[in-house]
């Protein structure tokens, strides 16, 4: 690899650190605002973009068991930001989707945002939006994987820093390991198309 190439990689990559970081502070403004916690903020957004959706699959797309996933969905629902519908045709399966707060709650604060970004993005041509799209897509393929993975190696009740150190070492061993298949599991992503948006787009 060039040097220009590689000091352009690293420039990306920056940019990309920084973007999460800023993304962070909105996600944690944004909950504050709400009066929730980070997690039962992440598990809303997810039904914000996805719309209906069951506790099984809120849990797959989170990364959170069942079980937890059940406690963010009562907290949520408590606060009058979530609800529980049956489905008419099986009664056994439920469903969660926003309440009629939260949606305007959300639509206050991102409207604008939103009208913000499309005439900032306005000036680029479809087809590197599309390029920019996949190339996001499959940054969070790799960062699902690699949360996976990491989580594997997460003790809660290690208390002493020489033992994180000794799991984050052993988390790195296994991306060495593993690089082929994760590289595959990139590719993969970059040739599937990114999500459909889903109407319920904030």
């Amino acid at each position: 690899m060039s040097r220009e190439k590689r000091e352009a990689l690293d420039r990306l990559v920056a940019a990309i650190r920084q973007s999460q970081t800023a993304n962070d502070r909105m996600d944690e403004a944004f909950a504050d605002l709400l009066g929730i916690n980070r997690t039962d903020g992440r598990c809303l957004d997810i039904v914000q973009r996805l719309g209906q959706i069951t506790a099984g699959e809120l849990a797959r797309q989170s990364g959170l068991t069942t079980g937890a996933v059940t406690a963010v969905i009562d907290r949520l629902e408590m606060a009058g930001y979530l609800r529980r519908i049956r489905d008419a045709a099986d009664r056994r399966k439920v469903f969660v989707e926003l309440t009629e707060l939260a949606e305007a709650i959300t639509d206050a604060v991102y409207r604008r945002i939103d009208e913000i970004s499309d005439a900032g993005m306005g000036a680029l041509a479809i087809e590197q939006l599309e390029l920019i799209a996949r190339f996001l897509h499959t940054g969070a393929r790799l960062n699902a994987v690699l949360a996976d993975f990491l989580r594997d190696y997460v003790d809660p009740q290690a208390r002493d820093p020489v033992e994180r150190l000794r799991a984050a070492k052993n988390f790195a061993a296994r991306v060495g390991r593993e690089r082929g298949a994760i590289m595959a599991e990139m590719a993969a992503a970059w040739n599937e198309p990114p999500p459909d948006i889903p109407s319920g787009r904030r």
